[in-house]
């Protein structure tokens, strides 16, 4: 099973509503509208995936 990047739920991979390859990496999505919002901006569902970022940004106050 596969997780849909957009929407977290799990995706079988025979049975996606679609899918996308992005750096190299398959991916699949449960309905059409997840597959349309990741190809817009893959970066905002896997830019950050296996790599150190800062996540200064996403922290609601400073540290």
């Amino acid at each position: 099973m596969a997780i849909d990047p957009v929407c977290g739920m799990e995706v079988n991979e025979e049975t996606a509503a679609g899918k996308s390859e992005y750096r190299g990496v398959t991916y699949y999505f449960c309905s059409p509208g997840c597959k349309r919002a990741f190809d817009q901006n893959p970066e905002q569902y896997v830019g950050g995936q296996g790599e150190q970022t800062d996540h200064s940004e996403h922290s609601g106050h400073p540290h």
